[in-house]
């Protein structure tokens, strides 16, 4: 009977362990979708549907912002002059962009966005050849800035 006991409390604390983990979860997705643009990193995972991500997949920072896409490419032409990127060439219309640009290093830097929705912006960051998840997070954080301050927030 003890055993039986201490079986049903096990297995309730595994259960809350589950539920608590599950909560943070949904609380701190809850808390990325208020700014410009998440910074919730997807280890390959995928991610409950609707949930704004980064995610560094293959060598490509691939993010979703919460601005539409002319914002968008204006805060990504704002934060490579910031972090003093070289922009190289621009290729925009009404169906995205893309953005070459190049390291004071050499490394190229390619930046493609694309609608993902009314007032989202679907961004692919990618540096050098094999990428380098450090300088995309630099880049997206200075993005992510850019957009906060353009929508006042």
């Amino acid at each position: 009977m003890d055993n039986r006991k201490l079986f049903k409390e096990v297995t309730v604390m595994r259960i809350l362990s589950g539920l608590k983990g599950i909560l943070m979860m949904v609380l701190m997705s809850i808390s990325f979708l208020l700014q410009g643009c998440a910074a919730l990193v997807v280890g390959g995972a995928a991610a409950g549907a609707g949930v704004t991500t980064v995610a560094y997949i293959k060598g490509d920072l691939q993010t979703t912002c919460a601005a539409s896409l002319n914002p968008t490419w204006e805060g990504s032409m704002a934060a490579l002059k910031d972090l003093e990127i070289r922009v190289a060439s621009i290729q925009k219309d009404a169906t995205g962009g893309l953005i070459e640009a190049t390291r004071a290093d050499g490394t190229r830097v390619r930046i493609t966005l694309s609608p993902a929705g009314p007032d989202t912006t679907s961004v692919k960051i990618r540096i050098g050849v094999f990428g380098n998840r450090e300088a995309s997070m630099a880049i997206h954080r200075q993005i992510e800035t850019k957009l906060k301050t353009a929508q006042g927030v």
